[in-house]
Parts: structure tokens; sequence; C-alpha cells
């Protein structure tokens, strides 16, 4: 049966599968090494295998033309290497971009299609001329018909090789195209590309009579919100477009995917920052269905003591339906505490909390030997990722497996979690987020908010930066569930979907303004953040919502002002005042997600400890009461089955500091400790719990509940 995604899940064999996901750049490694490798990642609980495929490294040339080359010597042998992934008994995913990044030279791509060398082709420009840099070279538009018809011919190569080893033949599920977009977009500036001239005359032709925005036009009349609005609805629909195309080239008979990044961090995009989440919502159409099943990357910086990078990691995690495909586990450069397994268990658990259908552990390998054209000159190095000495050996130098195939530091406690995570498969698979809130995401909104420039009072409509993300940030707080949803005039909400939050501005098209009255005529919880739009999509005098707003404003339908903390306490009064709201916050020193199925009686409760403290988290799963100790950094999984513990994970070392706790996890009546500190999974089963620890030199003796 062949693989598909169905809801973000892979179905493989007519099952869901959760996937659990392990990076190994086979193209930066010794062959030799790789099968020692590999049974080292099946023996860390890794069921697939992830590689980029980069075009650089499989294109030889040859007298006056090229060949690819797929299993040559060396580590172009991916035949070779997909043989070995077979025969270990592991699944792979293979990422052949065009464009892969993976600080590899321009981006993995061959420097010949660089504009820099050949002037014949267009180069991905910003709205101010600048072309797009990588390295020492410029890109090429995506759409420049030169580079694309050079990356199609790449993608039918590769989905030619790979055609006899797709699942159930061979090992291959599914592939990943693209990489954060066609060069990243999904976390660049909404202005940085593409105005090259395939980009604008793309543009024309997606809405003819009406200009390219710039940054120094008036954008507080009719034509310069539509050029605003429909630059932002052309730069979603040109991504998704350009992967699908991508995507149909490859052509192989297995599932593909496209991945998503995170909202960029402030600092890297400097003097930028003002406008990036509505940039990111604006490319990233959070929860619709982009026309390829999605994942997304989690680099956000140091999630445990940022605040920033909390809100953007659980942005990205609840953008919509899909695997965690890059979580760093190994790559000391990019954030030192991946050094210490902590950091990276409480991230990839966050991720699955927040809806994650999958983890990865990027790399899982530490590897070096790769050859001088996949050497980046750190001494031509542009942007924000210039510090040569990421680039040098070992790739991946924390790693859980070390260079020699033998564990690293994070393998023991890498070992409990995948023990877990398989244990659990169809739970997590089937299972969603607690929906709570909803919060409606409008495009157009987004579109007008990422560009920076007008003065907050003059805005037609409120940035993300002052109202979603401080929601983000008081439900993170204060553990009130929510959602994210698309709202346009043919897509939203219906009285039964629970309380809606959403920012409304100066203008909203009409036919959105007529869906949300009918919510809140229904019966509906509506919130408005600004204040109710009194202008059309063409500012024409509309004021269908802002009537029912007066004529429902009971407690039930309320507006709000934007901005800051208050925000929060704002949506938290509405819901009280709204007795019909099923949603409540859940106070606590530690930050509490759950994830729940069509049977309400099964629960997975998921528990963080942003603490410098240990501290005892306390919540209630129906009548049920549940705790569980949680050492400082750490976090727990308690699956909770008709009030009974069904399975746990505990990660009960913080390697940051040496603070150490023993596990204790209570359901109802159910007890499980160890008598010392440790990592636990426990899974029960028709014959009892099955465990797994670990706790540095000896075992630690687990007191299970009893069997019933």
């Amino acid at each position: 049966m062949r693989p598909r995604f169905l809801d973000g899940t892979l179905w493989l064999d007519g099952r869901p599968r959760f996937l659990i996901t392990g990076e190994y750049p086979y193209y930066r490694d010794r062959p030799g090494r790789w099968a020692p490798k590999l049974r080292a990642m099946r023996e860390a609980g890794i069921e697939v295998v992830t590689s980029y495929v980069p075009w650089r490294h499989h294109e030889i040339a040859r007298g006056d033309g090229r060949r690819w080359c797929f299993d040559g010597d060396g580590n172009r042998d991916l035949a070779g290497f997909l043989e070995l992934v077979a025969a270990t008994g592991l699944l792979a995913v293979l990422k052949p971009g065009p464009y892969v990044h993976a600080e590899l030279p321009f981006g993995g791509l061959p420097d010949r299609l660089s504009p820099t060398l050949d002037p014949e082709r267009s180069a991905a420009r910003s709205a101010d001329g600048r072309p797009l840099p990588c390295d020492r070279f410029t890109l090429p538009s995506a759409l420049d018909p030169g580079f694309l018809a050079d990356a199609l011919d790449w993608l039918r190569a590769v989905g030619l090789f790979l055609r006899p080893f797709t699942h159930p033949h061979g090992p291959l599920v599914a592939a990943q195209i693209g990489n954060e977009g066609h060069y990243g977009e999904t976390a660049l500036p909404i202005d940085a590309l593409d105005y090259s001239r395939p980009g604008t005359d793309g543009f024309d032709g997606f809405a003819p009579g009406v200009a390219a925005p710039t940054r120094s036009e008036d954008r507080l009349s009719a034509e310069g919100l539509r050029s605003l609005v429909s630059w932002g609805r052309w730069s979603a629909e040109s991504l998704t477009t350009g992967m699908a195309r991508l995507a149909e080239a490859l052509g192989a008979d297995l599932p593909v995917f496209t991945s998503y990044s995170p909202p960029a961090r402030a600092d890297r995009v400097p003097g930028r920052a003002a406008g990036r989440h509505d940039a990111w919502l604006a490319r990233n159409r959070v929860g619709a269905a982009p026309g390829l099943p999605r994942a997304y990357t989690s680099w956000t910086g140091p999630v445990l003591s940022e605040e920033e990078a909390l809100v953007n990691y659980v942005l990205a995690a609840k953008g919509g339906p899909g695997p965690n495909i890059e979580e760093n586990w190994g790559l000391r450069w990019a954030d030192p505490g991946c050094a210490f397994p902590v950091v990276p268990i409480h991230q990839t658990l966050l991720g699955v909390a927040c809806g994650a259908t999958g983890i990865s552990v990027y790399p899982a390998c530490a590897t070096e030997g790769w050859g001088p054209h996949l050497e980046v000159d750190g001494s031509r190095l542009t942007g924000p990722a210039g510090d040569p000495a990421q680039f040098s050996p070992p790739y991946g130098d924390a790693a859980p497996i070390r260079l020699d195939a033998g564990p690293g530091p994070a393998f023991a406690a890498l070992r409990v979690l995948t023990h877990f995570l398989a244990g659990r498969q169809e739970p997590l698979a089937l299972s969603r987020p607690e929906p709570g809130v909803c919060w409606g995401v409008h495009p157009p909104y987004a579109a007008v908010g990422a560009w920076e420039g007008t003065a907050d009072g003059e805005r037609p409509v409120p940035s993300a930066a002052r109202t979603l993300v401080p929601f983000v940030a008081h439900c993170l707080r204060r553990n009130l569930p929510f959602r994210l949803a698309e709202l346009t005039g043919r897509a939203g909400p219906d009285p039964g979907s629970g309380p809606l939050v959403t920012v409304s501005g100066r203008f909203m098209e009409r036919a959105l303004q007529r869906r949300l009255a009918r919510f809140a005529e229904r019966g509906g919880a509506l919130l408005l953040v600004g204040e109710p739009p009194a202008l059309d999509e063409d500012l024409r005098p509309c004021t269908e919502l802002a009537a029912a707003v007066r004529r429902h404003g009971d407690g039930r339908v309320r507006t709000v002002a934007p901005g800051g903390r208050s925000l929060g306490a704002a949506v938290e009064d509405w819901l009280h005042g709204s007795h019909d709201a099923p949603v409540r916050a859940r106070p606590g020193p530690w930050l509490e997600l759950r994830r729940t199925a069509a049977d309400p009686e099964e629960v997975l409760v998921f528990l963080f400890n942003r603490t410098d403290s240990p501290l005892r988290a306390r919540t209630v799963c129906g009548e049920h009461p549940v705790t569980a100790d949680l050492v400082s950094g750490g976090c727990a999984v308690v699956q909770v089955s008709h009030g009974r513990l069904a399975a746990c994970y505990v990660k009960g070392i913080d390697e940051r500091s040496g603070a150490r706790l023993p596990v204790r996890v209570r359901v109802g009546g159910d007890l499980l400790a160890s008598d010392r500190p440790c990592d636990l999974s426990a899974l029960r089963g028709p014959g009892g719990f099955e465990v797994r620890t670990a706790a540095g030199p000896g075992r630690a003796r687990v007191v299970l509940p009893e069997a019933g």
C-alpha cells in the first residue's frame, strides 16, 4: 500500500505512523562509517533516517557536459546508502532541495546556477533591488526560466533514481521538497523577494493592474492596500505553487511534503523586526491546506530561557499539522544548550504537545570527511550565519552518536525518549492538541502588517507584534489552551467551534464582516482585538460587523485594545463573561499542554518546568488528580486512560545544572516512583508496565502501580 499523508500524519501499510526520525548526512561521512552509524541509530530508537541530497554533490562534470551520479565511488553512492538503510531495518525520507542550505556552499546548488557567474540568469531581488546573497554568490530567482528548467531536470533525475527504493519495495517512505520555501523565505521579510523580472512578471499575471508594493508608497489608500494585500497573496501562492511544481517533477510514487520555518528571531532581521510575525503569517497561511503536506523546522534559539523563542517555537508547531523535521540535537554553534539532552528533549516534547506528528534528531550522528566541493569558504561568508567555525568538522559535534559510531552523552537519554514515543505510536498519531480558544488569522491583515514604516497610530490594522504575540505569550504563562485557524470570507468559524479571537482594523472584507456578524448572531463568543471595521476591502463604508458588536455586546461579544500584557487579561475576562465558553486557564508555575482523542477519557498531559528549581506540577483530568515531580528544565508526559496511568515519560535529570530528581507520577490512585533520579519511560501493557530508565551508573528501581 502506498504511503500517504492524511491531516499531517504519515500512514504506512494502512496504519498511522508517528515519525521518529534522525538526520544522517551521508554526504559528509566516509562510507565505511555508514553501517555502524545506522546500527547505532536503530539502537537509539530512531526508526526513519532523513538526509538532504545535495545537488552539487551528485552533479559530475564530464568533458563539456554534466551527469548526475547516485551510485559512484565514496559518499556519492546514495544507492549503497539506501541499501544499508534497508538492511538495518530502518526507513528513509530524502530531501533533494533543490536548495537545501545545510551549511553547504551556495546552499547545495551548483555554482554555475548563480547570476554572479551567469549574467543571463535573473537574480532573486528585494523591493529595493538588492540581490539575495548566499555565501559569495547571489541566488537565482526561483521563477527564472533557466533556473527552473535546470531544477526540474535535477528533480526528475532524483525521482527516476528513487523509484526502485520506494516503499514497500525499499526503505523510502516520503520526500521533502524545498527547504523552508525555495530559499528559506518563510522567515524572510515580505519584501525580501521576488522583485526580479520573472517575479514581477508573475505578479502582474496574478494581480493585473496592481502595482507591486515598495517601501515608500502610500499604504492608506485603497490602491495602496490592494497592492499590499495582493503581494501577500502572491507571496503565499507563488510559494505553494512553486513547491507543487517541484514535487510534480520529482514524480516518485511516494508522498512529498514541504517545510516551513518559525517566525524570524529579532536579531536575524535587524531593523526589520516589527513586521516579522506578520510576514510569517502572510507566507505560511497558518492552518490552511497549502496543497502539499507540511513539516516545520524549529530553529528559534533557547526556548527554555527566552520568551521570544518559546512563542516562535509554539507558533511553528501550531501553524498546521505535520512533523517536526529539524530539532537541534548536535550543532553546538547554533545553540550551546543542545549539548545537554534536557534542552532538545524539552523542545522536542513541546513540539509534540503542540501537535507535531513526528520528531527529528538533527543530526543524529557526528560526521567528517566531506570533499572540497562541500567546503564553505569561511573568509567569504555573508549574512547572519557567518561564523566559519560552524562549518568545521565534525559536523554535529554534540550529536547523540559520535564520529566513531559510539554513544555520545545524549544517547542514553534519547533511548528513553524514543522508547516512550515508539510505545505510544497510535495515540500520538491520532490525537490532536486540545482545541481551546481559536485565534483567527486573517491573511490580508498579515500582508499589510508585514510592511514597516507606518506609525502604529496610522496603521489600518494592528500588527501581530501587538496582538498575536502577546496573546500567545499570555496563553503559555497561564496554561490557557488555544489554536490557530485561518479566517476569510469563504472560510471561518461556526458557533459550535468555541470562542473566537481575531484582529480587527479600520477595514475588513465585506464577506468576512458578514461571516463574523452571523457567527455572533448565532451565539458564538467573539472578541475583536482592535476597532470594529468601518470600511470594506475597497475602503467603501461597511459596518455590518460593527453593528453586530453593538447588538450583541453583552459580554459574549466584545472589543479590546491591542498591545501588552493587558490583552491576555482582557481575553480571560471575556471568557469568564461568556458563560458557555468551555475554556479556562490552568495557572501554575509550569507549562501544561494536552493532546486529546475521540474518546474524552484518553488524554496525553504534557508538563514543562521552565524554572530553575524543582516543582510538583498538579492538574486534573476530568475528576482525576494528576501530579508529576519536575526537575529544573525537566518535562513529563502522562497518558491518562479512564482515570488510570496508561504510560508516562519523565526527564528527571537536568544535565545543564547537574540537578536530579527521582521520578514521582500520580494519576488518581496510581503512583509510579523511582528510588533515585533518572529519565524514565513506562508503558502499561497486558502484563503490566514495561520500563526503561537512564540514570548514569547503576539502575533505578521503580515502584509501579498495580495492574488492573
